[in-house]
């Protein structure tokens, strides 16, 4: 059953308060026929107090005066401010004089003399007194009720009071009062039933047929009619359509959460602060432990409970609803809950110390202005839980325990391995921040005592992230302490035939067949860790530089889709660049282009940080070898790190933007970035051609500016160097040898040059010997060898789409033109028709420069019969070489192959 009634001209609906209502009226038509008599009628916030009062005065006010006062928390300290409230309402020159109250303690007779003029007031007609939240009220004011109660028996008086019954104030000597005395009555209101709350949804029809309706919003509320009220409201708001069933989840920031809001503030700041406690406490929230963490007793924190379990916030020790703790944590400022979270943490800590709650709340104290003076084992707690994310590949998570365990620390050495670690955590998703961290761990280092290890630590981590000189400094200076203390075992140690520590980024002897099948090995064996980071990356780049180059495009793929798995765009875009190399290696121009776009995409910041100019410089090669110069001139002009280079990017940034300029006949300019380039290889002692060719990018530099002997010795120094003896060394090391000698002398040359370069798999410096050769044969007139090198190294070029080099191979020339004049080639239907499906293809891409392991790769099919192919179609086409290939055979078809 419900009972309506209007306040301020709305309809108010009391669910389930008939008994309630009925004890109200009793005492109502008893005060009304002379007999005073006092109601306190108490509930928890929400649940109705109020409008029970306003039913009280509606019913009443067609025949008494209805004196009404509100007790607020703001105004509880101001004295009689209550029984000044309950008299505004009594015409000014009708008023009792009240003492003044900085005269001190009320006297009996003031409190006699307000009770005579009460009585005399209530004999001009029946008044009721309505007062709401008494709890709030001044201790003044409550003295003069309690005199009241006791004193006046027949008087046309009503009082009812309406307070929260847990909030322990100043109000519990008047329910005392009340209770004694034999004209009081109580009433105890409570949460509805899910009956209740049915009866409440029946006065909407729509929401009314929503299938499990009534059970949801009696379990988010507990039957708080406020709250039912509010989550009404937000379904409404949220559901214009009501037609089919949904989920009730009250609105974020919505009337539920001011409904609960509503209910802390009038609860009183004891049962809000139990209920912030709750928020940070979780599943852990109790009595015991919620008052110690507010520094309060045991049975103010139960009261403050059990007034929240009253109101349907608190379900025992947890939260109904995650609404309700939201709302509860929009309640308090981010500093005051990591306060809250720090002391919690400290809380734990010394009853569960190896609780991972604990690690939990400290993460969530970042902000707290506490000391960490009063927790000096957080440190250590925190560099552990890190690790554990680790494990859990969760290293964002972990980046912020260890910056928490670095704020935490006051020792400089401790915070010198912890600002190590975290560098290396942060490359696996931000390589800039990981490069700045790592600076200021260097220049504490520098700044105060380190040890050994420490130092050695720093080293490695610089020298895995590519910063090379400040490695070696670090090198030197453990060096220097090893002598002076005759300390050797701060010295580093470092890895077979290396000399210093920057060799961490040397690739293998080319004479050592070896060191392909065991960069594999590593590849196949090892797991991408933070530890395994670096020895994965240096097997790929000993991979690259072997003769198997196309194996390298295929691990560092693997590993950039490992790492992309794993949500590590930091170690993403560190193998892709590699894949982007190792393409750029091959002569793969579009596919360096894409995969070097791709890792810039994945860095948070990709413009900036030494490691972001690795992918860059790949982008500038290949823009300048497809003829973009645009492109490549804008990638230029971008501001360079501070730290470039001082990297192991440096160089390789200083040779494309070389490479640029004597593509765009800056010739100085290309010499001068090519001899620095050098410079800083040779200071590091990573002086490898294999790895960055100078001498013969600056060689072509001097041969254009007409500095032929200079180019020489270069050229010579770099023969000489045992590089010399990887195929690309030597094949581009012949290769502009040969434009150092004389004219008849270059067709030997280039022609081993070709063999090497064929053999190295780079079809784009493969298209400039060819080329090269083209010329030289035409220059001692061998026309018809001359075109036939001509055509493959522009068909080459072509097809790797480096556009400046087929129009320095044929002038003008474009791709439809090709087919137009192939007389010095057999017609290609003639050769087709002598040859299978399978041996064109095969002819076509051997024809292009492929090797036979690359045309094993492509088609599918193993190494010997590739050969066996290739045995049948010199014997068909009458040939004895490679080289005497025709280059259109079936060029298209081979590849779609």
């Amino acid at each position: 059953m419900f009972i309506q009634f209007t306040r301020n001209g709305a309809a108010v609906r009391l669910i389930d308060r008939t008994k309630e209502l009925a004890v109200l009226d009793s005492a109502r038509a008893e005060a009304l026929s002379g007999r005073t008599r006092t109601v306190l009628i108490e509930g928890a916030a929400g649940c109705g107090k109020s409008s029970l009062l306003a039913a009280v005065a509606e019913r009443a006010a067609d025949r008494a005066v209805v004196l009404h006062a509100e007790g607020t928390e703001s105004e509880s300290g101001q004295p009689m401010g209550l029984l000044r409230q309950l008299l505004d309402d009594v015409p000014a020159d009708g008023r009792p004089q009240l003492p003044d109250p900085d005269a001190g303690p009320p006297r009996p007779e003031s409190m006699r003399e307000f009770c005579t003029w009460l009585h005399g007031f209530a004999a001009a007609g029946p008044v009721v007194c309505s007062i709401d939240d008494l709890h709030h009220a001044d201790e003044l004011s409550l003295q003069y009720l309690r005199y009241f109660i006791r004193h006046v028996r027949s008087a046309r008086i009503l009082l009812v009071a309406a307070a929260t019954p847990q909030h322990g104030s100043a109000d519990s000597s008047l329910q005392s009062e009340l209770l004694r005395s034999p004209a009081s009555r109580y009433v105890r209101l409570r949460r509805l039933s899910r009956l209740g709350v049915a009866k409440m949804l029946d006065a909407d029809p729509e929401l009314s047929r929503q299938h499990g309706l009534v059970e949801d919003l009696h379990n988010i509320s507990g039957g708080n009619p406020l709250l039912v009220r509010a989550l009404l409201e937000d379904c409404r708001a949220a559901w214009p359509d009501t037609a089919e069933p949904r989920a009730l989840r009250p609105v974020t920031g919505g009337l539920f959460a001011h409904a609960v809001d509503t209910c802390l503030r009038r609860s009183g700041r004891a049962a809000r602060e139990v209920a912030a406690a709750f928020t940070v406490l979780g599943g852990l929230g109790t009595p015991e432990r919620s008052a110690e963490l507010l520094g309060i007793s045991v049975s103010a924190a139960a009261r403050g409970i059990a007034a929240l379990t009253s109101a349907g916030i608190l379900d025992g020790c947890g939260f109904r609803h995650p609404a309700a703790r939201a709302a509860v944590l929009d309640d308090f400022t981010s500093a005051e809950q990591a306060g809250l979270h720090r002391r919690v943490a400290r809380l734990l800590h010394d009853t569960e110390p190896h609780s991972t709650a604990v690690t939990g709340h400290l993460l969530a104290s970042a902000q707290a202005d506490i000391p960490w003076s009063e927790t000096p084992w957080a440190t250590d707690m925190l560099r552990d839980h890190a690790e554990r994310l680790l494990a859990r590949d969760e290293p964002r998570q972990a980046a912020a325990a260890l910056r928490l365990a670095y704020e935490a620390c006051s020792d400089e050495r401790i915070r010198i391995d912890i600002t190590t670690r975290l560098s290396t955590v942060l490359w696996r998703f931000d390589p800039r921040r990981a490069e700045g961290l790592l600076s200021s761990s260097l220049d504490i280092a520098e700044g105060g005592a380190p040890t050994g290890p420490q130092l050695g630590s720093v080293a490695h981590v610089l020298a895995c992230q590519g910063r090379v000189a400040e490695a070696a400094g670090i090198n030197d200076r453990i060096a220097e302490s090893a002598n002076r203390t005759g300390d050797t075992s701060l010295q580093l140690p470092e890895l077979p035939g290396s000399r210093v520590l920057t060799s961490y980024w040397d690739v293998p002897d080319a004479a050592d067949r070896s060191a392909g099948t065991a960069a594999e090995r590593v590849l196949e064996q090892s797991v991408l860790t933070d530890t395994t980071l670096h020895a994965l990356q240096q097997a790929v780049r000993a991979l690259a530089h072997s003769a198997q180059p196309e194996r390298a495009a295929h691990w560092s793929q693997s590993l950039a889709e490992e790492a992309e798995r794993r949500a590590a765009p930091g170690w993403q875009a560190l193998f892709t660049t590699l894949h982007a190399e190792v393409l750029l290696r091959l002569g793969d121009l579009r596919g360096a282009e894409l995969q070097a776009a791709a890792a810039l995409d994945v860095l948070p910041e990709p413009t900036s940080g030494a490691f972001a100019s690795a992918p860059t410089a790949v982008l500038i090669r290949a823009h300048t070898r497809t003829g973009q110069f645009a492109a490549a001139a804008d990638r230029l002009n971008r501001p360079a790190d501070d730290q470039l280079f001082d990297s192991i990017h440096g160089p390789g940034h200083l040779r494309a933007r070389g490479l640029y300029h004597l593509a765009t006949d800056q010739f100085h300019l290309a010499l001068g970035d090519f001899i620095e380039a050098g410079r800083l290889l040779k200071r590091w002692h990573l002086d490898r051609p294999v790895v960055l060719p100078w001498r013969t990018d600056a060689a072509e530099a001097l041969l254009r500016l007409g500095e032929v002997q200079q180019a020489e010795r270069l050229i010579q120094r770099q023969l000489a160097s045992p590089d010399a003896r990887h195929p690309w060394v030597r094949g581009i090391s012949l290769r502009t040898h040969a434009r150092t000698v004389p004219q008849e002398e270059r067709p030997a040359l280039l022609g081993q040059a070709v063999e090497e370069l064929r053999r190295s798999g780079d079809r784009v410096e493969l298209a400039q010997a060819l080329g090269d050769l083209g010329r030289a044969l035409q220059s001692v007139g061998e026309a018809t060898r001359a075109n036939t090198m001509t055509r493959r190294a522009w068909n080459l070029a072509h097809i790797c789409g480096a556009r400046p080099l087929c129009e320095e191979t044929i002038p003008g020339r474009a791709s439809r033109d090709l087919t137009r004049e192939r007389t010095l080639i057999p017609a290609t239907t003639a050769v087709d028709s002598k040859l299978s499906g399978s041996e064109q293809r095969v002819a076509a891409l051997a024809a292009q420069g492929y090797t036979n392991r690359e045309i094993s790769l492509r088609l599918y099919i193993t190494v010997s019969t590739v050969e066996q192919h290739l045995t049948k179609v010199y014997r068909k086409l009458k040939i004895t070489r490679r080289q005497d290939l025709p280059v259109d055979l079936q060029l298209a078809s081979a590849q779609g192959s």
